[in-house]
C-alpha cells in the first residue's frame, strides 16, 4: 500500500517497521511484490486506528488549488472533515465581488476511527466537489419580471416546495423556447450565449454555450465553452441540462487537480486497465499465498468491518426493508446477529 515499505521483505513480524502507528498489518499479513519490485501489504489486511492527529497527517499530504480547504476537527470525540472556502458573495445583485470575500465552511463528514486511509482520501476529494458544487449552483441567476434569482442553490425550503408542489411544478411557461429565455440566465455575473443547438435524433438536442465571465473564481469557467445534451429545445430541459453540465466541469476540475502524494488519482491521465491489472495482482490467491493463520485471522478482519457497518436502533427498519423486497434472510445475515434479527 505504501511506497515507504518498499525495502521490506516477506516476514511474519511485518508490522515491526510500519511507517503509520494508525494502520497496522494484521499477524501474518501477506507482501506482495510488485512489478516495480516494490513489497505492499494490500490495505484489505491492515486495521486503521484514526484519530484528529493521523487524520490531519493523511490531509498534509492532499494537494489542491487555493481558495478550498479540506480541515479535521473533532467534537465530542468524534472525528469530522470540513471545507473551509474562502468566496466573493454569491448573492451581490451585479454578481460576484472579489473585493468582499467571505469565509464560508461546508457540511462536516464524519471519520469513522477504522476507516481505510484511502476511502478518508476518498472522502476528502468528495467533500470538495460537493462544496464546489454548492458555489457552481449559487452562480446561476435568472432575471424575472419582479427579481433575480438562484434557482438552482441549496438553501431552498424543501418541505415548504413539497408542501405547496403545485407552486413548483413545470407547465406550458416552461416549454418556451431556450432562445427566449437564455438571455435572462448569467454565470458569474456575465452573460450566457447559446453557441450551437443540433438535434441529435427525436429525443436529443446537443446544446453548445458559451460563457463570458472573465473573472470567475473558479477558474475553469472563465471563458469556456460547455455542451450538454436535453430531451428538447424547452427552457426548462435547457436549464436543467446546463446545471448539469455546469457541476460536471467542475467534478472534472476537481479530479484533474486533486492530488495525495502528488498522484491525481482520479485524472483521466490515469490508465484504467493499468489499475485493473493492479488491483488483480494484489487480491491474487497466487500473489497473497495466505497461510492458514493468515486466512483466519484476514477473515475476523473482513468480518468485524462488515458487521460493523450495520446501524444500530434500526431493526424494526431494517426488517420492514427485507420484508418489502421478499428477503427473508440475506446471505450475509450471519454478519449482524447483534444488530437486529434476521
Amino acid at each position: 500500500m505504501n511506497n515507504k515499505i518498499k525495502d521490506f521483505k516477506p516476514s511474519t513480524a511485518n508490522n515491526a517497521k510500519w511507517p503509520h502507528s494508525f494502520e497496522q498489518p494484521i499477524s501474518y499479513a501477506p507482501l506482495v511484490q510488485l512489478s516495480n519490485n516494490n513489497w505492499v501489504v494490500p490495505q484489505h489486511f491492515l486495521r486503521y486506528k484514526h484519530t484528529l492527529q493521523s487524520v490531519n497527517e493523511v490531509l498534509s499530504n492532499i494537494s489542491f488549488p487555493a481558495h478550498f480547504r479540506v480541515l479535521a476537527a473533532e467534537k465530542d470525540e468524534q472525528v469530522y472533515l470540513q471545507v473551509a472556502i474562502l468566496n466573493p458573495d454569491n448573492y451581490q445583485s451585479n454578481g460576484p465581488n472579489k473585493e468582499s470575500i467571505k469565509l464560508l465552511f461546508g457540511r462536516r463528514w464524519y471519520v469513522e476511527d477504522n476507516l481505510p486511509t484511502s476511502e478518508l482520501i476518498q472522502t476528502a476529494f468528495l467533500a470538495l466537489k460537493v462544496a464546489r458544487e454548492h458555489e457552481v449552483r449559487e452562480l446561476i441567476k435568472f432575471q424575472h419580471s419582479r427579481g433575480t434569482s438562484t434557482p438552482f442553490n441549496n438553501h431552498h425550503d424543501l418541505p415548504l416546495m413539497a408542501q405547496n408542489a403545485e407552486l413548483v411544478m413545470a407547465d406550458n411557461n416552461d416549454l418556451r423556447h431556450v432562445e427566449e429565455v437564455i438571455g435572462s440566465c448569467k454565470f458569474a455575473g456575465a452573460a450566457i450565449k447559446l453557441s450551437a443547438m443540433n438535434r441529435i435524433d427525436n429525443k436529443t438536442i446537443v446544446f453548445q454555450v458559451q460563457l463570458s465571465c472573465e473573472d470567475c473564481q473558479l477558474n475553469e469557467f472563465n471563458n469556456t465553452s460547455v455542451s450538454f445534451l436535453a430531451k428538447d429545445t424547452s427552457s426548462n430541459q435547457f436549464l436543467h441540462g446546463l446545471v448539469d453540465a455546469l457541476i460536471k466541469v467542475s467534478n472534472e476540475y476537481v479530479s484533474e487537480h486533486f492530488k495525495y502524494n502528488e498522484l491525481a488519482r482520479f485524472s483521466k491521465q490515469i490508465s484504467v486497465e493499468r489499475i485493473g491489472e493492479l488491483s488483480i495482482k494484489l487480491r491474487s490467491h497466487n500473489a497473497l499465498r495466505l497461510c492458514s493463520l493468515g486466512e483466519q485471522h484476514a477473515n475476523q478482519l473482513n468480518f468485524e468491518i462488515d458487521s460493523g457497518r450495520a446501524p444500530h436502533g434500526c431493526s424494526s427498519e431494517i426488517s420492514g426493508f427485507l420484508a418489502a423486497h421478499g428477503v427473508e434472510r440475506p446471505q450475509n445475515a450471519h454478519l449482524y446477529t447483534n444488530q437486529f434479527s434476521v
